[in-house]
């Protein structure tokens, strides 16, 4: 299996696209299960978490162009978080059809319990690179996803 494996990850007519693929295969689907296995949440929802604790108060259409998670996913994450009393509700006086979201202390409490497990697996997956191996990865990755091109949004 392992021949195969290899073979597709470097001789295939999308070698970066499908090892990037790969990756976060095997990055973040284990996290995902770990995490509903540990909490009940789902990855939409620990996505809505993320995006609130670093970035503060958004909407879901915010989470939704930051993350490029569908509007139906987020929309269920959101409600259920709601239902948990782990974000709330804001009222946006100015326009009744937005609601800002904010994290609950519940909603941080839970943020800053699991995050420690991503940590891990990130510097698991990157510990065979060199510490300047890292910096270069993290420099072209960043170039990647900090264009200003608009390139992922057409088809």
């Amino acid at each position: 299996m392992s021949e195969h494996r290899d073979t597709i990850l470097t001789r295939s007519a999308i070698t970066v696209s499908y090892r990037l693929s790969y990756l976060t295969n095997f990055l973040v689907e284990p996290l995902y299960n770990e995490v509903s296995r540990q909490t009940g949440l789902a990855r939409s929802e620990f996505v809505v978490l993320f995006c609130l604790n670093h970035l503060g108060v958004l909407t879901a259409q915010d989470v939704c162009e930051i993350t490029g998670r569908p509007k139906n996913s987020i929309s269920q994450a959101v409600t259920k978080l709601v239902n948990q009393a782990l974000i709330e509700k804001q009222v946006d006086s100015s326009d009744a059809r937005r609601a800002p979201l904010a994290l609950t202390a519940a909603g941080q409490a839970l943020y800053l319990q699991l995050i420690p497990l991503f940590v891990q697996r990130e510097q698991a997956m990157l510990s065979v690179l060199t510490e300047r191996e890292r910096e270069q990865f993290e420099k072209l990755i960043g170039k990647l996803v900090l264009r200003t091109d608009n390139w992922a949004h057409t088809i």
